[in-house]
C-alpha cells in the first residue's frame, strides 16, 4: 500500500506511481514522436470521424472498469478486516473458557500461536510467496509445509479434542467454532479475488481502447501546425486516459506482492500483537510508520 508521508508525501507517491507506469510513458512517448511527421490531411481525415463516439466509449469502458476494480480492492481489504475481528473473537473466546488447567493452557497457546500462523501463511499464499522467516516455528506442532486451509483444520480439531475432553461446553464449542468459520469464509472470499482476475480478453480490450482513444485524441489536437502547446494537451490527454486504464489494473489485483496491494504484513503484525504480545518478533512491523510503502 503507498501512502503519502510527510511534506513531499504526494511528491513521492506520484513519483512512485510514474515509476510502475514507466513503460507506458515511454510508449506514449514514442507514438507521439511516430505521430508528429503524419501529414495532417490524413490525421484529419481519421480522427474526425470516430473520435466522438470513441470518446464516449472509451470512457464509458474505463469506468466500468475501474469501478470493479475498485470494488475488488475493497472486498479484499473488509475481508482483511474481518481476519482481524475473527483473530480477536478466537482470543476473547479462548480466554473466556480458560479453565486455569495444565492439559487446557497448553492447548489454548497452541490455538494462539497457529492462529497467528495461519494469517501469516495466508497472505504469503495470497502473495504467492514463502511465508516469512520465524512463521513455521510459530507451532513445532504441525508440519513445516502444512496449508492455511490445514491450520484452521486442526484449530478445529483442537475444539473437538477440548469438547471431547471435558474442557468446554457445547457453547461454548459453538463460538470457538463460529470464529474458525468466519475465518474460513474471509479466506475463500480472498481466495476467489486472488484466483479469479479479470478476464484477460476484457483486459487486454479496454486497454486497447484507451491506447486508441488516446492516439486518436492526439491527432485531433496536433492537426494544425504542430504548435507546441497541441502537442503538450494531446499528450496530457492521451496519458490521462492510458494512466486511468493502468490504475483501475493495478487495483484489481490487490494481493499481488506489488506495491499497490493491501498491507497484509502490516495487518498479520497486528494480529500477532493482539495473540501473543506487542513485544512478539512477528508483531514488529516491517516497514517504519514513515515508509512510503506497507507490505
Amino acid at each position: 500500500m503507498i501512502r503519502p508521508v510527510g511534506r513531499l508525501g504526494a511528491v513521492k507517491v506520484a513519483g512512485l506511481v510514474l515509476w510502475q507506469l514507466r513503460y507506458d510513458l515511454l510508449g506514449m512517448l514514442i507514438v507521439v514522436g511516430l505521430l508528429i511527421p503524419v501529414p495532417d490531411a490524413s490525421q484529419v481525415q481519421y480522427a474526425t470521424a470516430v473520435l466522438s463516439v470513441l470518446g464516449i466509449g472509451a470512457s464509458v469502458f474505463i469506468g466500468f472498469r475501474n469501478t470493479t476494480a475498485y470494488n475488488r480492492w475493497w472486498e479484499a481489504r473488509t475481508l482483511w478486516g474481518g481476519q482481524i475481528i475473527n483473530s480477536r473473537v478466537l482470543h476473547n473466546g479462548l480466554t473466556a473458557v480458560d479453565d486455569s488447567s495444565p492439559a487446557m493452557a497448553a492447548v489454548l497457546d497452541r490455538m494462539r500461536r497457529r492462529q497467528v500462523r495461519y494469517c501469516w501463511r495466508l497472505a504469503a499464499e495470497m502473495r504467492g510467496v514463502p511465508t516469512l522467516p520465524g512463521v513455521s516455528e510459530l507451532t513445532p506442532e504441525d508440519p513445516a509445509d502444512v496449508d492455511s486451509t490445514e491450520l484452521l483444520h486442526r484449530q478445529a480439531a483442537d475444539v473437538q479434542a477440548l469438547a471431547a475432553d471435558g474442557h468446554i461446553d457445547q457453547q461454548a464449542r459453538v463460538m470457538l467454532m463460529a470464529a474458525n468459520t468466519g475465518s474460513a469464509t474471509a479466506q475463500s472470499g480472498l481466495e476467489r479475488i486472488r484466483n479469479e482476475p479479470f478476464p484477460i480478453h476484457y483486459d487486454f480490450f479496454i486497454r486497447m481502447v484507451a491506447w486508441f482513444f488516446g492516439i486518436m485524441a492526439f491527432n485531433r489536437l496536433d492537426s494544425g501546425d504542430h504548435d507546441v502547446m497541441n502537442i503538450v494537451v494531446g499528450l496530457l490527454l492521451m496519458a490521462v486516459f492510458v494512466i486511468a486504464e493502468r490504475l483501475g489494473h493495478f487495483i484489481e489485483e490487490p494481493m499481488r506482492n506489488r506495491v499497490f496491494d493491501i498491507p497484509m504484513y502490516r495487518i498479520c503484525a497486528v494480529i500477532t500483537g493482539n495473540l501473543l504480545g506487542r513485544g512478539h518478533p512477528l508483531a514488529q512491523p516491517q516497514e517504519s510508520n514513515e515508509a512510503l510503502v506497507w507490505m
